[in-house]
């Protein structure tokens, strides 16, 4: 996962109800990658239970350029060790394009971040409660080095 900036430099408030309580699973370009990766989870897919989908985990990333961010960017790479010829399914933006995309967490506020910033925060994905197949995620995001002071808020997001 990863924090991306709006190259084209649209306002995308006028999307914040919509796109604040469902991410948005599209192609992102990896020219609008703006921050180092950080791994939020790591599963084992031959020996995992229905219940590790459930998880908490902390994250840092650190800026590459300064730009304005509005958003987070998540994917996952997933190794087939086990074969004969053991292959890696990677949907990053990175990667060669995959019909999994990423998906796009928008933010509630677009933050101003400098070359070297380090933006941290915390990440809980839950299985929602009255429907199995949909996710409640919760994000956290923390910034110290704002020119106005420290800007804190956390994003509620729900994945159908």
């Amino acid at each position: 996962m990863t924090f991306w900036n709006d190259v084209y430099g649209v306002d995308m408030s006028v999307l914040t109800p919509t796109v604040m309580k469902e991410p948005l699973v599209d192609t992102v370009n990896s020219n609008m990658i703006m921050s180092d990766a950080c791994k939020i989870l790591d599963l084992d897919l031959v020996n995992c239970k229905k219940e590790d989908v459930n998880f908490s985990n902390e994250y840092s990333l650190k800026m590459k350029y300064r730009d304005r961010i509005h958003g987070l960017v998540a994917w996952f790479d997933t190794p087939f060790s086990q074969l004969d010829k053991p292959v890696m399914l990677s949907t990053s933006p990175y990667k060669k394009y995959t019909h999994w995309k990423q998906t796009v967490f928008y933010m509630e506020k677009d933050l101003n971040v400098d070359e070297g910033d380090t933006l941290y925060g915390s990440i809980a994905c839950r299985q929602a409660t009255a429907n199995h197949r949909e996710l409640d995620i919760k994000i956290s995001y923390h910034h110290d080095d704002s020119p106005g002071g420290n800007v804190s808020f956390t994003n509620l997001y729900k994945i159908k």
